[in-house]
């Protein structure tokens, strides 16, 4: 990869997240404010700074305008508000089953006939609101139907992993479905379908993505005893081999979309910056096992020993590494 394409992704990305940050100040923090009023709540100070900071910030700049790039467009503002708007809704979904405990069709409800739900707790209150906006505004209705019901479907699965030893196959099932509905959803809620090739590649990226993020989540899932592909993993070495391979699947498939050469290249390239990021902490996982000598007892470890300080000038430096070199995989 160029060093100057990846300046020139870096220009871009720089200017989307700037605008984001604007329009996170000038729409969401009023809207999530409005929210904690009309609805008699409260987000966690947690919740809130990752409603504004990664899902509403992260998602819709790097994303949701990558996949607008593919098409040579920017987002909307109509866009702009639906791909934020999901990014509340993603947090809040999660404490439907996590909080709230809501059985299974309580939430079916809330997702496919919110108008019609009666909700009592803060966030099924926004989530009812929410959805139903989403519901009356996406231009593809069939599309983010399907997509949501994915996005359920796995999300229940996913209790699967709560205090109990999955089959190695098991986990991939799920991890991987679950990452590739997550970055679905985000495109449906757009202007433009995706075709066949491009449901190919979101698989794979939402695939890694996932694996990503559960490389990054190991301390909070040890100490919520989920069972994942990391916190179960007796090789790390095999690990980001499988990764690796994973990521070259992704590069191929990205470069077999029917869009401009040049723009799938720099599409390749934002992907592989959170994928290069991954790789950053999957050496440190190696370098933990190495001092082991075997596979890692996580519950005996603190939480400065499960995660990556990616503040650290040795790992920005490693992570600028494979920004250059995996989207050559």
């Amino acid at each position: 990869m160029s060093l100057f394409r990846i300046l020139h992704i870096g220009r871009v990305i720089y200017k989307e997240i700037k605008n984001q940050k604007e329009f996170n100040k000038n729409f969401l923090v009023p809207y999530l404010n409005a929210l904690e009023i009309r609805h008699q709540g409260k987000f966690s100070k947690e919740q809130k700074e990752k409603i504004v900071n990664y899902y509403g910030m992260f998602i819709t700049s790097f994303l949701c305008s990558s996949y607008k790039r593919l098409h040579g467009k920017t987002l909307s503002a109509a866009e702009r508000k639906r791909a934020t708007l999901f990014g509340i809704l993603t947090p809040v979904g999660d404490d439907l089953f996590d909080i709230d405990k809501l059985d299974n069709e309580s939430i079916r409800a809330i997702t496919f006939d919110p108008d019609h739900y009666e909700a009592t707790t803060f966030s099924s209150k926004v989530a009812k609101e929410i959805q139903s906006f989403q519901l009356k505004n996406v231009p593809h209705l069939i599309q983010y139907i399907a997509a949501a019901q994915a996005v359920l479907d796995i999300q229940i699965e996913t209790e699967k992993q709560i205090h109990a030893i999955l089959s190695k196959e098991e986990l991939e099932r799920i991890t991987f479905s679950k990452g590739a509905a997550s970055v679905i959803i985000y495109y449906q809620i757009l202007e433009d379908l995706a075709d066949d090739k491009m449901f190919k590649a979101l698989d794979l990226i939402g695939s890694l993505f996932q694996l990503g993020n559960d490389v990054f989540d190991l301390y909070k899932d040890v100490r919520d005893d989920i069972h994942t592909l990391v916190n179960t993993c007796p090789d790390f070495i095999h690990f980001k081999n499988e990764f690796t391979e994973r990521v070259a699947l992704q590069n191929k498939a990205i470069m077999n979309l029917s869009y401009p050469a040049d723009a799938k290249k720099d599409f390749c390239l934002v992907v592989n910056i959170i994928n290069a990021r991954s790789l950053v902490a999957i050496d440190q996982l190696i370098d933990k096992q190495k001092q082991w000598g075997k596979q890692i007892q996580w519950n005996q470890l603190d939480r400065k020993e499960m995660i990556c300080d990616m503040e650290k000038p040795i790992n920005l430096l490693k992570w600028l590494y494979y920004i250059w070199k995996i989207p050559n995989y």
